[in-house]
């Protein structure tokens, strides 16, 4: 009994480790596309003014957008929503 016992708490602690990893990688995607979305979408809002947002350039905005909310979406970060501060971007 006590094996199983080691053994069940091994594998709890790997799979803690495994969450704990993917958590991390997945808060580092969040913020490099946070970096890049603050920039394309000053960009956009800008080529709105004036009235001429390319076709490419809303593709590549709205891809942008679509990849920040499926990150956020994830089994390993969908708490990071209430624990830290994701800005709010101009849906495409």
């Amino acid at each position: 009994m006590g094996s199983l016992k080691k053994l069940l708490l091994m594998y709890g602690m790997v799979l803690t480790l495994f969450y704990g990893v993917f958590s991390v990688l997945t808060y580092n995607s969040i913020q490099i596309k946070m970096e890049k979305l603050e920039v394309l979408e000053q960009e956009y809002i800008i080529k709105e003014e004036q009235g001429e947002v390319p076709y490419a350039f809303k593709q590549q905005y709205g891809k942008e957008f679509k990849e920040y909310e499926r990150l956020q979406n994830r089994l390993q970060s969908f708490w990071m929503k209430w624990v830290f501060h994701f800005p709010e971007f101009k849906k495409p």
